[in-house]
């Protein structure tokens, strides 16, 4: 087709401008990973057809900080309607394998560790290391646990999103009732049990201190913290018939046996953060997650501390990371949507809502800030001091088991003992059908 020579001059600085705009864009994109350094202009988006991308996520409190996070997106995208729904925990796994595997469900969504290994060896997962080599993405940004811990075959399938790290909760004012001082990085196992029998009320039925039946923030420190695995770090073999391992789980249930700590059905009844939040016992370790939480029941009347030592200090740390589903068709809005979410735009909000310790590194400033009368940084403090989260290809079939046993033993159905080597040879069984 011919073309004028006045429209031929036309279309050079037309060229010019789009190939100025492009390199401003590459540019950009080394420094960050904002949507500023990853976005097209909304001009070639006008052009695009409409389409609508679907997430899924399980938790009604991430609604709000994921719709502002999509306002941004949609300023460069808006040609793209996002939908996003919450499934309850409960059932937000099983949904969601059931859609993906019938080739439909959300185009991205988040995942968390014990059930990612899954999720990729069913291929329902998008490999996302092509965007990241072609775009030179930073993932350094994250840290690298959570970022390994979304690694299959030596690829990356999750982008990080927020990170799960454990503090100990104090009632101040049950503390300065018994006139304790509260707790600092000074206390270990033995400590807390010294001041959790003298915080204990039992006619007043407040408990000094809640040992969580719950993995991320019960058992599974307990077990890091006397030197013992959940399982091998080769995953081939379980930890809990290991002296360590038991160790762990009689600590708790010494508390519950003699009044310390409500009992494990105790806590099927009534969960330990509402418990807590009631004012009805004086120490819960728990998440970062639910410092939002337990700060809207107790106000200044919280405070949060490191958790106490055993052997050593420290938990297993674990993260959710966003991923793309693999029969998506819209893969790459899904992708520029993920960059927004866990780059600094995104992350910047969710710290400010205080939901939960950001991954992005240059984030962290604003949520330690994000609740004022509480000292955040105890989340950060022996951050170092962790350990990789216990996954491996099946985690829900072996954590079942691992669940039931130590709730027999933490309920004195069965000896610890012969609970926890139950669970262990059981859980090896289990992981040698994963090899």
């Amino acid at each position: 087709m011919w073309i004028s020579k006045s429209k031929r001059t036309l279309l050079s600085l037309s060229l010019i401008a789009a190939m100025s705009g492009s390199l401003l864009v590459a540019c950009n994109n080394k420094a960050d990973n904002s949507s500023a350094a990853t976005s097209q202009p909304a001009a070639n988006e006008a052009t695009k057809e409409n389409i609508t991308l679907h997430i899924g996520i399980w938790e009604e409190k991430l609604k709000d900080t994921i719709t502002e996070s999509v306002e941004i997106y949609k300023m460069d995208h808006p040609n793209v309607n996002v939908e996003l729904t919450v499934t309850p925990i409960a059932d937000y796994y099983t949904k969601l394998q059931t859609s993906l595997l019938g080739e439909e469900g959300p185009d991205l969504f988040l995942m968390n560790g014990p059930n990612f290994y899954k999720f990729a060896s069913l291929d329902l997962l998008a490999d996302l290391q092509p965007n990241i080599d072609n775009e030179e993405f930073d993932t350094s940004v994250y840290p690298k646990g959570i970022t390994e811990l979304y690694q299959y075959s030596g690829k990356q399938y999750g982008i990080p999103y927020f990170q799960g790290t454990i503090g100990l909760f104090y009632n101040k004012d049950l503390f300065d009732k018994a006139k304790i001082p509260y707790p600092d990085d000074t206390w270990t196992w033995d400590t807390l049990k010294t001041n959790a029998a003298k915080l204990t009320n039992k006619e007043q039925k407040i408990y000094g201190y809640i040992a969580p039946n719950d993995p991320q923030s019960g058992y599974y420190p307990y077990i890091y913290q006397a030197g013992g695995a959940v399982i091998s770090s080769d995953h081939l073999k379980s930890g809990l018939d290991q002296p360590e391992a038991q160790s762990a789980i009689q600590f708790m249930k010494d508390f519950m046996d003699q009044g310390i700590s409500p009992t494990a059905q105790q806590q099927l009844e009534t969960k330990p953060v509402q418990l807590f939040g009631s004012g009805k016992a004086a120490i819960l370790p728990g998440g970062s997650y639910d410092a939002s939480t337990l700060h809207g029941m107790l106000g200044d009347k919280l405070g949060v501390a490191e958790l106490p030592a055993g052997k050593q200090k420290g938990y297993l740390i674990h993260g959710s990371s966003w991923v793309i589903n693999s029969k998506s068709k819209n893969q790459q809005e899904a992708w520029e949507l993920i960059k927004i979410l866990s780059g600094k735009e995104g992350q910047d909000l969710l710290a400010k809502s205080a939901f939960n310790y950001p991954t992005y590194k240059g984030s962290v400033d604003l949520w330690l800030q994000s609740i004022p009368a509480l000292d955040m940084e105890a989340f950060v403090r022996n951050i170092d001091q962790t350990g990789p989260y216990p996954v491996s290809k099946n985690t829900s079939a072996w954590q079942n088991v691992l669940s039931e046993q130590v709730t027999s033993a933490l309920t004195g159905k069965v000896p610890v003992k012969k609970a926890l080597d139950e669970a262990a040879a059981q859980m090896n069984e289990l992981l040698a059908q994963e090899q």
